[in-house]
């Protein structure tokens, strides 16, 4: 397990500090991890606040915390990855039986991409590949009345930029789940379950350049070419609105203390 960010600063408050954990679900490409640390130190730095401790958890390594150690954490981020959500690898079937607990202790948990994917599994919804393909770009996703309902979708504009890296999706939404948000291509881009569990398809912590070097690399082979110069157009068309999501996300995570086991 990573080390916690905030540690000595976090011994200077009276409260005790606020504990969070990213669960990294996969292993960033080089250029991402030279220019931004990795996926898990992408969402530290978008969601800590002062005096919080935050530790990356590298579930796709085998990482998971004990028992004990759940009960430290008010809320947990899942992170991207290139791996399907709807895998067996050991690690993935691990990840969602912890995904199970902490859903039954009503912990704040928030799912991106993969996350938004295997929190939709692992609650018995059901994802797979996208019968439209990639969807890589900026795209617009429309807020649904329930979003802006919430505490933490307040206010929010019609309309919301978002960085997407992806092939699969959420097919179905697990039992008992609320509908957020959808885009022209993808239904469930946002989904919440509860108070206390809420996923989001698109990447609020990436940037332009990871994007680029994603289709530039990795996905250069994957893609059709077509596909690729229409995501690279949508870059140069605008930017996303990654101070919404900052806020949207911190206010979900922090807005309201954690229920207690």
């Amino acid at each position: 397990m990573g080390g916690g960010v905030g540690e000595e600063e976090a011994a200077n408050f009276l409260e005790p500090p606020r504990r969070f954990a990213v669960l990294t679900a996969g292993h960033a490409a080089d250029y991402t991890t030279k220019t931004y640390g990795g996926y898990g130190p992408m969402f530290v730095k978008m969601l800590r606040d002062p005096g919080e401790i935050w530790d990356e958890i590298l579930v796709v390594e085998g990482q998971f915390p004990s028992e004990e150690e759940l009960d430290k954490y008010e809320g947990f981020v899942i992170t991207g990855s290139r791996h399907d959500a709807h895998g067996h690898e050991e690690w993935i079937q691990k990840l969602c039986s912890l995904l199970q607990k902490l859903h039954e202790r009503r912990r704040k948990l928030l799912g991106v991409c993969f996350g938004h994917q295997v929190l939709s599994r692992a609650l018995g919804g059901k994802t797979g590949r996208a019968p439209v393909g990639w969807e890589v770009g900026l795209r617009d996703i429309t807020p649904a009345p329930a979003l802006l309902a919430k505490s933490y979708g307040v206010g929010l504009p019609p309309k919301i930029k978002i960085l997407e890296v992806h092939q699969d999706q959420v097919l179905e939404m697990p039992p008992g789940a609320e509908l957020l948000a959808s885009s022209e291509r993808t239904g469930i881009e946002m989904y919440s379950v509860g108070e206390h569990a809420l996923a989001i398809q698109g990447h609020p912590e990436f940037f332009d350049d990871v994007v680029l070097d994603l289709l530039n690399n990795r996905l250069s082979e994957m893609m059709k070419e077509d596909d690729i110069k229409e995501a690279k157009a949508s870059l140069s068309a605008a930017r996303a609105d990654q101070n919404v999501w900052q806020k949207l996300c911190k206010d979900f995570l922090k807005g309201q203390q954690r229920s207690q086991s």
